[in-house]
C-alpha cells in the first residue's frame, strides 16, 4: 500500500505547560491527519502497518502530518513515537468509499472543560459506543477563564493542556475527529462586534486552533467550513457560526447574518448537489429554543431563508451545541434539530417552552448517529452508557415541507 504526506508545523512562543498529547482527524476514503503536541520533543516518528514510516517536525510543541494513500473503511493501528517522550497508539478508520452504502456511525457532542469538578464517565461511554468518527462543535477548550488567553503563547497553553489530559487519551487513541470551534475558544458569545474590538487576540486564538485542529487543507481566507462525503449514505456539513456573524445585538433584518453571504451561498449550493441519502447540517448553535440571541433564534430572518430554501430536500438534519443539555426539536416544514452537549461543563438552564421541543434531558451526553440507507437513528447517550433519547427516521421524514 502506498503511502504520501504533507507536513507543516507552527512556529512561534513556546508554551510552559508539561506533557504531551495526539490526535487523529480529518478521517477520508483515503486519508486522515495525525497531530501532536509535545513539550519537549521537536520530531516524531509515524508507523502505520503496510505504509513506510513518517518523520514529523514539531516546532514549538506542536506539528501535524496528513497521510494519504490509505484503503477506505479500513481500520488502522497508528503509533507515534516522539524523540521524547513515551509513544502512543491510535485506532483509527478511514470512510468508507462515497458509493459503500455500509452502515455508519458519528458520534457528536460540544463543550468540553478540563476542571475536576465535572468529571464523568461520558468519555468511557463515548468509546465503549465505537463510533467510525467523532465530530466536535466546538468549546474545545474553553480558553476564556481562569485565566483568559490573550496571545499565542497562552492559548497555546490551554489547548495543550486539554489535549494532554490524561483521561481524554482513551477516546483520542480510539478515533478520528472532524471539529469546529464555537465561542469559548476566543471570547464568550462572540460576534462580529467582539472580533472588531480584539482583532489581536482573535487572530492569536484562530491561529492556535488551526495549529491543534488541523484541516486536510490549510485554511483559506478564514474559511473552516466545509462538507465532506463519509460513506454512500452520509454527506456533512459543518458550519462556522462566528467568524462571518453579524453583531447579536443588530436589528432581525434581512441584512444581519450568521453565515456570511459567501458560506451561506455555498451551504445552498452544496446541499441541492448533494446525492446523499441523508444531509448532516452541524451548526455550533441552536436554530431555536435557546436563552438570548447567540444563537439562531437572533438571526431568523436569515434562518428562515435557508429554511425555506430547503424545501422539498429529502434527508435534512441539523445538529447543534452550545446550550449545555440534550434536545430533539421539530421546526418550521418539519425541520427536524437535535442538540447534544456538554462533554464536561456545567449543565446548562432551560430555553423556552414551545411546541416545537419535543424533548430535553439535562445532563452530560453525546449524540450518537446511526446511519444506513434506510435510516437515520439518533440516540442521546448520558453518563453510565444511559440512553436518554431514540428516534429512527427515514430520508422521507427528513423531506422539510
Amino acid at each position: 500500500m502506498a503511502a504520501t504526506l504533507a507536513l507543516s508545523a507552527g512556529c512561534g512562543a513556546s508554551a510552559a505547560s508539561d506533557g504531551q498529547g495526539s490526535a487523529i482527524f480529518e478521517p477520508c476514503h483515503d486519508s486522515f491527519i495525525v497531530a501532536v503536541w509535545s513539550r519537549t520533543a521537536r520530531a516524531a516518528t509515524i508507523e502505520i502497518a503496510g505504509a513506510p514510516t513518517i518523520r514529523m517536525r514539531i516546532i514549538d510543541e506542536h506539528g501535524h502530518a496528513v497521510v494519504s494513500g490509505l484503503a477506505p473503511a479500513t481500520a488502522y493501528d497508528v503509533v507515534i513515537t516522539p524523540d521524547r517522550g513515551a509513544p502512543t497508539r491510535h485506532a483509527v478508520r478511514t470512510a468508507p468509499d462515497p458509493r459503500d452504502p455500509r452502515p455508519v456511525r458519528i458520534a457528536v457532542s460540544a463543550d468540553l472543560d478540563p476542571q475536576p469538578a465535572f468529571e464523568s464517565d461520558l468519555f468511557d461511554q463515548i468509546v465503549a459506543a465505537d463510533p467510525d468518527v467523532f465530530v466536535t462543535l466546538g468549546d474545545l477548550p474553553y480558553t476564556d477563564d481562569g485565566p483568559v488567553a490573550t496571545t499565542v503563547a497562552a492559548y497555546r497553553q490551554r489547548h495543550g493542556l486539554l489535549r494532554a489530559a490524561p483521561y481524554l487519551r482513551p477516546w483520542l487513541e480510539s478515533m478520528a475527529l472532524c471539529a469546529i470551534y464555537d465561542d469559548h475558544e476566543f471570547a464568550n458569545d462572540w460576534d462580529a462586534a467582539k472580533a472588531a474590538a480584539q482583532p489581536d487576540r482573535l487572530a492569536a486564538a484562530l491561529q492556535v486552533w488551526d495549529e491543534f485542529f488541523p484541516l486536510a487543507a490549510a485554511p483559506s481566507g478564514d474559511v473552516r467550513y466545509r462538507n465532506f462525503r463519509y460513506g454512500g449514505n452520509a454527506e456533512c456539513f459543518v458550519l462556522d457560526c462566528r467568524r462571518f456573524r453579524s453583531a447579536n445585538a443588530a436589528p432581525d433584518t434581512a441584512g444581519k447574518t450568521m453565515l456570511g453571504a459567501t458560506q451561506k451561498a455555498w451551504l445552498l449550493a452544496a446541499l441541492a448537489a448533494s446525492t446523499a441519502p441523508f444531509k448532516l447540517i452541524f451548526t455550533t448553535v441552536p436554530l431555536d429554543f435557546g436563552l438570548g440571541v447567540d444563537h439562531w433564534a437572533g438571526f431568523t430572518t436569515e434562518r428562515d431563508e435557508i429554511f425555506a430554501a430547503i424545501r422539498g430536500l429529502p434527508g435534512v438534519v441539523f445538529v447543534s451545541g452550545d446550550q449545555h443539555y440534550f434536545a430533539a426539536y421539530e421546526h418550521a416544514y418539519g425541520i427536524r434539530e437535535f442538540q447534544v452537549g456538554p462533554l464536561r461543563r456545567g449543565i446548562g438552564a432551560t430555553g423556552p417552552d414551545a411546541p416545537g421541543v419535543r424533548f430535553r434531558h439535562f445532563d452530560y451526553n453525546f449524540g450518537v448517529l446511526d446511519v444506513t440507507p434506510d435510516a437515520l437513528t439518533v440516540r442521546g447517550i448520558g453518563p453510565g452508557g444511559v440512553e436518554l433519547y431514540r428516534e429512527a427516521l427515514s430520508a422521507a421524514e427528513l423531506t422539510p415541507g
